[in-house]
């Protein structure tokens, strides 16, 4: 399946909302770009259809997978995310999986604070315990919840004014979407969910993802994703990488 967008009018247009790391800084619209992780001088090196440097960057050249995969590094706060997982996802995600590629998604804590950190386990418990339909469910109460859904980036500041600042404060939603509330005590502090929030810190900090929505491809390679213009490119790139 294949699903070609028109420039900047769409996919482009949906991706400016992105967040990054400082939310002090307002994210100013430009006609054929997204927010992403800045590059200095970056080398680029042609492999045909797409250049190392210009559409992709090498971030981590020690990265392995035990086979293809594509990660998104996103947040429950930010409203490009929640434009990407509700419009784009959908169509971008089928198409991996025709292609044998796994998506997965984790979660970034920019705040760097308690909260960030709560909010970043409870989104590993939904992962650890939640069923699709549960997954699926509650993260669209929790973009709601937190903000993302209806994220104004116009507004100076991008204050996240949010009432969830702990687990106990998502404790009732997971309970509401049907999932136990013992089950849940239990995760928060299972080995499996330490692990996921003490990796994917790591990771953020390892692929220097400062902006969000940002894919990861075979634990190595960022896409840029300026320099993406369709859904169509976009898939075409998780796929070329995914196959380096």
């Amino acid at each position: 399946m294949k699903k070609t967008i028109a420039l900047c009018s769409v996919l482009v247009a949906a991706l400016l909302g992105g967040c990054s790391d400082k939310p002090e800084e307002v994210v100013a619209p430009a006609p054929a770009a997204a927010t992403v992780v800045e590059q200095t001088n970056p080398t680029e090196i042609s492999d045909g259809l797409f250049v190392e440097g210009h559409h992709y960057f090498l971030v981590n050249p020690q990265g392995t997978s035990d086979g293809p995969v594509v990660t998104e590094f996103f947040s429950l706060y930010c409203g490009g995310c929640y434009n990407m997982e509700a419009r784009f996802l959908p169509m971008i995600v089928p198409v991996l999986d025709s292609q044998g590629i796994q998506f997965e998604q984790k979660h970034v804590n920019f705040a760097g604070d308690q909260t960030g950190e709560d909010v970043v386990r409870g989104f590993a418990i939904l992962q650890n315990i939640g069923d699709e339909a549960q997954q699926k469910a509650l993260k669209e109460t929790l973009f709601e919840e937190l903000g993302g859904k209806d994220h104004d980036h116009s507004a100076h500041g991008h204050d996240h004014e949010e009432g969830i600042q702990s687990l106990a404060d998502l404790r009732p939603f997971f309970v509401a979407a049907g999932i136990d509330g013992a089950a849940f005590d239990a995760a928060a502090q299972s080995n499996a969910v330490n692990a996921d929030v003490s990796a994917w810190a790591e990771e953020q900090q390892m692929y220097q993802v400062a902006s969000v929505p940002s894919f990861i491809v075979n634990n190595r390679y960022q896409i840029n994703m300026r320099e993406i213009a369709t859904l169509e490119e976009l898939t075409d790139l998780m796929s070329y990488l995914s196959s380096k």
